[in-house]
């Protein structure tokens, strides 16, 4: 288990080439550090100062949980080399449309082998994140309702029909929500003592006869963005495996991973084929660097998709081999998952900035993501050691012990959004009470004539 990013590996924030070849035992040369300094030099905004209440600073950025930070390479490669090109990809008669259709093909293609997809899965890019790519899974499943038809529909089904969604403790409310909003009866799973999935919790839920006859699906997050805690998937995924074969034989069990926040600092690799493997990963390619603006992504087995009798999720062209002008039962909808479900013209060039933003993961390797993360975790530890106020929270785990920051920049409305169920579960304070205990604490700043930022009555 490793710690998520504390400040991502570029920023104003930046630890001296010296100091990482000290660490690394390198004479900061290294191919490594190269590219590290050249993704560096791209990222726009890198010198930008602005007004604070202390006065002009350098812009340091440090919510990559939220969103990566745009890089001019990437920009200048669209802006040069796709845009000037760029036509419908539903078009291969002309130039600009043959070449577009075929960077899309290169660009789907390289992601797929980025995540480790094998020839039964499909990759679909949905909306602008992981939100989209979670609803495109559930109406591909066909669990996905309206609103205001959702009582009637669940009233009409048989029990043995009606999915059972397992979920984590620490789940970000886009894999939350939307499920509890579905047609799925969910189920959450607790946390263990050392902050991760409760596996013996997850095993009682899969042995109770209360859900022994009905299809079973797991949806992970594959990290806490609130404490950076590693869940251990392919753990989840193996036990999955194991009881949809000795309990579920009519119903396989599916484990899907979310690496919404995740994805841009390690390997992803799916193996739907195995026994460790995923049946679907959705992805924000937004938060990697370099990747705001593109779309999210699903990857799901072909197994997953229930709409192959029926319509596709989206009807529009680019979807049909044929249409009846006539007769709508004669319409001829595309076999092939991946044309069923992108209708109407595709995101092309976000479909072509996340594949960049793959390539610049790539590139940099995670040796040094890995390195550089130690690196600045040790050195935050050491300076907030050094304030007789600071309190941390840890699991028992020694690998897995956290810290968890507050200060005048990080309380925010942000909180709310990336917390979600495990600032409720794990921290259990209140909100207005947490205001109230970090002024308790922290010392106010001299400006501030000793009165805290926010005036909330003390009561």
């Amino acid at each position: 288990m490793k710690l998520n990013k504390l400040f991502g590996i570029i920023g104003s924030v930046h630890v001296p080439s010296s100091l990482i070849a000290a660490q690394a035992g390198t004479d900061g040369g290294s191919p490594a550090e190269k590219r590290l300094e050249w993704l560096r030099s791209q990222l726009i905004g890198r010198d930008l100062q602005f007004d604070t209440c202390f006065g002009k600073r350098l812009l340091t950025y440090a919510d990559h949980t939220a969103s990566g930070r745009c890089l001019r390479y990437i920009e200048e490669y669209i802006t040069q080399q796709v845009l000037p090109f760029y036509g419908n990809s539903h078009t291969s008669d002309s130039s600009c449309g043959e070449k577009t259709t075929r960077m899309v093909h290169e660009a789907r293609e390289y992601i797929r082998r980025c995540v480790g997809a094998c020839p039964e899965d499909a990759l679909i890019f949905c909306g602008s994140g992981a939100t989209a790519a979670i609803k495109r899974l559930q109406e591909v499943m066909g669990i996905a309702v309206p609103a205001n038809l959702r009582s009637q529909v669940i009233e009409n089904l048989r029990e043995e029909e009606r999915w059972v969604v397992f979920v984590g403790p620490f789940e970000h409310h886009s894999n939350l929500l939307s499920w509890r909003q579905s047609i799925a009866e969910v189920v959450e799973i607790g946390i263990d003592a050392d902050g991760l999935v409760d596996m013996e919790a997850l095993e009682l839920q899969l042995a109770s006869m209360k859900y022994s006859n009905r299809p079973k699906l797991g949806s992970f997050s594959a990290c806490s963005n609130v404490t950076g805690i590693i869940a251990d998937t392919r753990s989840v995924s193996t036990f999955a495996q194991v009881w949809s074969l000795c309990l579920l034989r009519l119903c396989h069990q599916k484990s899907l991973v979310k690496m919404l926040n995740f994805g841009p600092y390690v390997e992803i690799d799916m193996r739907s084929r195995e026994e460790e493997g995923y049946d679907a990963i959705f992805l924000s390619p937004h938060k990697f660097p370099g990747g705001p603006g593109s779309p999210g992504i699903l990857v799901m087995h072909e197994a997953l998709y229930k709409l192959r009798s029926f319509l596709p999720s989206t009807c529009g062209g680019g979807v049909v081999a044929y249409v009846n002008g006539f007769n709508a039962k004669d319409t001829v909808y595309y076999n092939d998952i991946e044309e069923r479900e992108d209708a109407g013209t595709p995101p092309i060039i976000q479909e072509i900035r996340a594949a960049l933003a793959f390539w610049v993961k790539e590139t940099v390797g995670y040796e040094p993501i890995d390195l550089h993360e130690t690196i600045y975790m040790k050195m935050a530890m050491e300076r907030l050691r050094e304030t007789p106020a600071s309190k941390f929270l840890k699991s028992k785990s020694k690998e897995a012990s956290y810290p968890l920051l507050l200060g005048v920049f990080l309380v925010t409305n942000r909180c709310m959004a990336v917390c979600g169920q495990t600032a409720k579960r794990s921290i259990r304070i209140q909100a207005r009470r947490l205001l109230l205990w970090l002024w308790s604490i922290w010392p106010p700043p001299p400006w501030s004539g000793g009165e805290p930022l926010l005036h909330i009555r003390r009561s």
